[in-house]
C-alpha cells in the first residue's frame, strides 16, 4: 500500500511540474535560434555605428544581413520578442548566454591582437605612423554597396624614399564550411611611371598581412588598398568581418633596427615591379 502511495506522490509531482512548464508558441523563434540572431543584430549594429558619415545611407543593409542570414522577418522577431519580454526570465537566459559568447569573442580577439603586437616591429615612437583613417572594422558580403572596402591616401612630406608599408587585416569569414566565398586584398604604391603591387586571395578566417618598402629611387604619388569580397553563389547570409585594421609605414632605419627575426627578404622589396610580401 505504501508504494502505491509512493507510485502516487511522484506520478502527481511530475503532472504538477508538466504543468508548470512553460509553453512557447510554435510561432515564437527558439531561444537558440534567437540567440544567433541578436548576436548577429547587434554585431551589424555595432559596425553601422562605426561607419563614416558618407557611408551612413547603408546603415539598413547591415541590419537587413542579420534577418537574410537567419531566414528571418522584422514581423518574426518582434512577434518573438514581444513573448520574450513577457517571459522575462526566458530572455534573461538568451542575454546571460550572449554576453558570455560575446566575452569569449573579446578575449578570443584580445589573444590574437596581443600576437599581433608581438610580432610587430619594435620601433620608437615618431617614426611609425598608422595612415589607416577608415574604420578599423568592416562588413563586406556579396551586395553591390557592401562588397568592397577601399582606402587611398596621397604623398605628403612625412613619406621617406624606401619607407615600408605594412596592412594589418583580421579576417573572419562567417559562412558554411563548403561555402566559396573568398576575397581579393591589394596593397598598391602609385609612382610618376608604375605601379607596384602586392596581393592576396582569403579564403578562411585568420590574420593577414601585406608588405612594401617603397622604391628609394621614385617619388610616390598615392597608396591605395583594396579588400573585394566575391561569392559566386550571391548569398547575402555569407559574409566576411574585417577588423582590427591598420597600415603602419616604418621610416627604413627602423625597420632596419627592427626585431632580427623579421628580415628584409621576409619584408619583401618594392621596385615598381609589383614585388612585396604577404604573410
Amino acid at each position: 500500500m505504501k508504494r502505491k502511495t509512493d507510485i502516487l506522490i511522484v506520478l502527481s509531482a511530475a503532472l504538477l511540474l508538466s504543468g508548470c512548464r512553460l509553453h512557447r508558441p510554435d510561432d515564437v523563434i527558439s531561444p537558440k535560434r534567437m540567440e544567433a540572431f541578436l548576436y548577429d543584430y547587434h554585431l551589424a549594429q555595432a559596425v553601422a555605428q562605426q561607419l563614416p558619415r558618407d557611408r551612413k545611407y547603408t546603415t539598413p543593409a547591415y541590419i537587413d544581413w542579420a534577418y537574410q542570414k537567419h531566414g528571418l522577418e522584422k514581423e518574426d522577431v518582434d512577434r518573438s520578442l514581444v513573448w520574450y519580454t513577457r517571459n522575462p526570465k526566458e530572455l534573461a537566459k538568451i542575454y546571460k548566454h550572449l554576453s558570455n559568447r560575446i566575452d569569449d569573442e573579446y578575449k578570443s580577439s584580445s589573444r590574437i591582437l596581443s600576437q599581433i603586437e608581438k610580432h610587430s616591429f619594435s620601433v620608437q615612437s615618431g617614426d611609425s605612423v598608422n595612415l589607416w583613417y577608415l574604420n578599423s572594422t568592416c562588413l563586406l558580403n556579396s551586395s553591390d554597396y557592401m562588397k568592397k572596402a577601399s582606402f587611398q591616401t596621397d604623398r605628403d612630406t612625412t613619406f621617406h624614399l624606401g619607407d615600408t608599408l605594412v596592412w594589418n587585416v583580421n579576417s573572419t569569414f562567417a559562412t558554411p564550411a563548403d561555402s566559396s566565398s573568398l576575397a581579393y586584398m591589394a596593397l598598391m604604391v602609385t609612382y610618376q611611371d608604375s605601379v607596384s603591387t602586392v596581393d592576396t586571395i582569403m579564403r578562411k578566417s585568420g590574420n593577414v598581412r601585406l608588405s612594401l618598402v617603397l622604391d628609394d629611387s621614385k617619388t610616390m604619388k598615392n597608396v591605395r588598398a583594396l579588400i573585394q569580397y566575391v561569392d559566386t553563389t550571391d548569398n547575402r547570409r555569407n559574409m566576411l568581418f574585417a577588423s582590427g585594421i591598420d597600415m603602419i609605414r616604418y621610416h627604413r632605419r627602423y625597420v632596419a633596427a627592427a626585431d632580427s627575426t623579421v628580415t628584409a627578404a621576409e619584408l619583401g622589396t618594392d621596385n615598381g615591379g609589383g614585388d612585396g610580401n604577404v604573410q
